[in-house]
Order: C-alpha cells, then sequence, then structure tokens
C-alpha cells in the first residue's frame, strides 16, 4: 500500500529586499516529485515575507498575520485549529548559523542535526503512545529496527519508518534554507559593506498525527532569523576568556508563588508528575518536547506574578523523592522552599557551577535534554571536570552557599548566565524575594564553558551550501 505523506514549510524573513528573486521548492514522497516554483516581484518586501509549501502548493503568507510570524503561535494556531489529538505534535528546534559566501551562495552550519531528529521521533512516538494506545499508534510501521533515542522512550521504529519521516523532514528544511539563503544574498547585495556576517536561522520543524494514520507524521517546517548577541570569538585558546562576548546576564524567578495556598498553587501547570502538578499535557513525559507546552506555560509566564518586566527565565521545580507524600500545607513556607529541586526553564537547561568546581544539571526523564546541554556535557566529560547530571540543584544548597555561578541553555541563544534568582512577588509581598545573586559579574566558569560549547558545536555541525542568484 502506498502511503501519500503531506509535509508544510513556512518561513519568516527579517531582511528586506526590493529586488525580484525567484524561489524554486523540490518535494519527494516514494517515487513523486514535484516541483513547485513561485515567484516575488520587487513590491514584495523580504522584511514581510511569509511563505507556506505542502505538496500541493506553495503560498505566500502575509507579514500582517502575527499569529504565524513566530514558531510559538504557528504551533498554537495548529493546535487551535487542528484540535488536541490532530493540532498537537512533537517538535524541535534548530540552530541554523549561515555564512554568505562569493557568488551569492551560503555555507549553513546546522547543529546537532541528527541529535534533533532522534529527539523529534522519539517525542513522536511518546505523544502518539499516549493519544493512540500503543497499537494503535504503532500499528504495523514500530516492530522494532532502531531504539528511541536513550532516556526518552523504550519503544522501537522500523527502520523504514524512522527513514521516511526523517527524509521529508530533511526536503522541509532544504526548502527553507534554499529560501533563507536568498535573503541572506539578497541582504549582502543591497548591504555589501556588511562583509560575510553569520546569520542564525531559528528552524523549527512539527511533526503531528495523521488523521487517517496516526502513526505516520505531518511535517510542517517554519523558519525565521534569530536577534541575538554576537558569538564568542573562537580562539586558539578556548580557556581565554578575554576574547568571549556572553549575553546579558538575566533573572530567573522560580515556579512556586511566594505564599503556598490551594489557589496559588492551582494556576501551575502539569509537568513534573509532583504534587505541584507541573506536567506536561497530552501524556507526555519531561523528555519529549511536545507543542503543546507552548500553551500550557503561559501561566508561568504571567506579567503580574512570575515574568515580570527584568525577568528573562522561569524555572520548573519539584520535591524530592524523600518528600513525596507529604501535603505541602503542612510545610512552613521557607522550609517547603528549601526543599525543592531546580530543573529547567520554561525554554532552557539550567547548569550550577557549584564552588567545589562541579557542574550540576537535572537528570534526563526529569527534563527536556536539550542539545546545548549534550554538548556541554560531552566537553566537560572530555576534560575531566566533576559533572552531576543525576542530582537536580537544590535550593537547600543555595542557601548553605555552594553555588558559584548559574546558566540556562538554549539551542539558539546557547549559554545565558543567570544574575539573580528570585521568587515571585506576591500576597502583601509587594517586592519579589532574592533567593541568590552572583557574587560578581566575572562568570569565569560560564564564560569557559560557553566558549567550549560553541567551538564543539561549530566543528559537529553538519555543514551544507545552498546556492542560489537574485
Amino acid at each position: 500500500m502506498m502511503v501519500v505523506r503531506h509535509y508544510t514549510a513556512l518561513l519568516i524573513s527579517t531582511i528586506s529586499l526590493t529586488a525580484p528573486i525567484s524561489c524554486h521548492a523540490f518535494f519527494s514522497s516514494g517515487a513523486q516529485h514535484k516541483q513547485f516554483k513561485t515567484s516575488l516581484h520587487n513590491n514584495i518586501d523580504l522584511s514581510s515575507f511569509c511563505a507556506e509549501a505542502s505538496i500541493q502548493q506553495i503560498n505566500q503568507i502575509p507579514q500582517s498575520d502575527n499569529i504565524l510570524s513566530s514558531a510559538r503561535g504557528w504551533m498554537e494556531h495548529i493546535e487551535q485549529r487542528d484540535g488536541p489529538k490532530y493540532g498537537v505534535g512533537a517538535y524541535t528546534v534548530l540552530r541554523c548559523d549561515a555564512t554568505q559566501q562569493p557568488d551569492m551562495n551560503c555555507e549553513w552550519k546546522i547543529w546537532g542535526e541528527k541529535f534533533h531528529m532522534d529527539r523529534l521521533s522519539s517525542s513522536f512516538q511518546t505523544l502518539t503512545t499516549n493519544l493512540f494506545g500503543a497499537t494503535e499508534s504503532a500499528g504495523s510501521f514500530y516492530g522494532g529496527g532502531i531504539t528511541s533515542m536513550s532516556g526518552m522512550g523504550s519503544s522501537v521504529h522500523t527502520e523504514s519508518m524512522f527513514t521516511d519521516s526523517i527524509e521529508e523532514t530533511q526536503h522541509v528544511m532544504t526548502m527553507l534554507l534554499e529560501q533563507a539563503t536568498k535573503s541572506v544574498c539578497a541582504n549582502a547585495y543591497n548591504s555589501p559593506d556588511e562583509g560575510s556576517l553569520t546569520h542564525t536561522l531559528m528552524l523549527t520543524i512539527l511533526w503531528t498525527p495523521s488523521s487517517s494514520q496516526q502513526s505516520i507524521p505531518l511535517v510542517r517546517g517554519h523558519a525565521a532569523f534569530a536577534t541575538i548577541a554576537p558569538e564568542p570569538t573562537t580562539s586558539n585558546n578556548i580557556d581565554n576568556e578575554s576574547h568571549l562576548s556572553l549575553p546579558t546576564p538575566i533573572t530567573a524567578c522560580v515556579a512556586i508563588p511566594n505564599q503556598l495556598t490551594p489557589e496559588s498553587l492551582s494556576i501551575l501547570p502539569r509537568r513534573h508528575g509532583m504534587n505541584l502538578n507541573l506536567q506536561r499535557q497530552v501524556g507526555s513525559s519531561a523528555s519529549a518536547k511536545v507543542s503543546s507546552w507552548c500553551r500550557i506555560r503561559r501561566p508561568l509566564e504571567d506579567p503580574n506574578r512570575y515574568k515580570p518586566p527584568g525577568v528573562g527565565e522561569v524555572i520548573l521545580v519539584r520535591k524530592p523523592e524523600t518528600e513525596r507524600g507529604t501535603n505541602i500545607m503542612t510545610y512552613s513556607n521557607e522550609n517547603f522552599i528549601d526543599t525543592l529541586e531546580l530543573l529547567e526553564g520554561l525554554i532552557s537547561n539550567l547548569f550550577v557551577v557549584y564552588k567545589d568546581g562541579t557542574v550540576r544539571t537535572a537528570p534526563v526523564g526529569l527534563v527536556l535534554p536539550g542539545y546545548a546541554r549534550h554538548l556541554i556535557i560531552q566537553e566537560l566529560n572530555e576534560r575531566g571536570m566533576k559533572v552531576d547530571s543525576s542530582n537536580p540543584p537544590t535550593i537547600q544548597d543555595m542557601r548553605d552557599g555552594l553555588w558559584s555561578e548559574v546558566f540556562v541553555t538554549s539551542a539558539i541563544r546557547l549559554v545565558v548566565p543567570v544574575e539573580r534568582i528570585i521568587m515571585p512577588a506576591t500576597g502583601a509581598n509587594v517586592n519579589p524575594l532574592i533567593l541568590w545573586e552572583a557574587p560578581n559579574d566575572e562568570y569565569r566558569a560560564t564564560r569557559m564553558i560557553q566558549s567550549a560549547m560553541y567551538q564543539r558545536g561549530c566543528r559537529q555541525a553538519t555543514v551544507k551550501n545552498v546556492v542560489t542568484s537574485i
């Protein structure tokens, strides 16, 4: 039986262009091959360019549609339109760095492509198993052959299905990179004085279940150029901190109210399977990257409670295993806070550098393991540094003065130092409660880790040259 798959790609460009360009997209499904072509004329400014493509057609989407202009809004729109069963999907976000080359082409460095494909596949399997049940989601396609990513599920995919889905994803990625290359080259054409700049593309891939065959994902893609701080300057001596440019340090807020009441706890989304009920919806584990989290986390972004101006990330917490089953209302507020383990941010992994040199982060199974986290653990292990990825950092350790530095990581921003951790202001407390502040602004370990991780990521990236013309 022939399986017909559909996949969609969406591109948001932030670079302006007045010259006409021609866009080509090539798609393949089994023995079927189709070619689509569209022209963008002089009156189209690529600062407002947005296009959507599927196996049937390619369409321009107006930038005035604010919902689709961000990957998050795009995924929330799909969930709202298609419902919780077929609108929620597994997704991943890849960092793609473009450096313009002579003759109107770009060299793209795609960070962690295999890592992202493995996690995407594992997340999709977790999602469909929880939505439709093991038998229905697996069907005749998941019978054995490829084991899912370690720590992210124990089921298996057949090799043919795994390959087909990733092949289609790569088609979507290629089309998005081709379109993005036109934007980069057009920007260089219009601004020749900028030279060979590196542009970072945030490329989001979404797999949603098909209503006709739940085990076969509908593949969609979304891409936008990211606005981020300059990258670290590479050097033969990666311990030389003078060449680094860290992002501006942020303040992080822990995701628990300052006053423990049933009302204040009830707004926290389900995520980590504890009495605080911080677990992701749609039956997925913390290790599955599922698009419904874009919507579910909104209560924790409330500017009046958890994320006021100046707060850059919200940190999810849990009670330790030894405290499970204890009624949280029997604690005093301060004692309860001291028992908490810090897990991860809403869109980042959390690392704490201890004064004894240990770098600690929460284990796989409790958090979504990001690619930046993966690179850092690899690098620190190779250097023989003390890494603890089995035990989450604790607030008690913070209170005891054991912390030296804190930073968060993500695929796009890589490493961001944390200068302060607070509790939200609630009830009679007008101001947030400061739990921890960095002892100084040197961030010496964070700088070293950022530089080493960035260079490792560049070395391991998939290099793809894309040629275009304008």
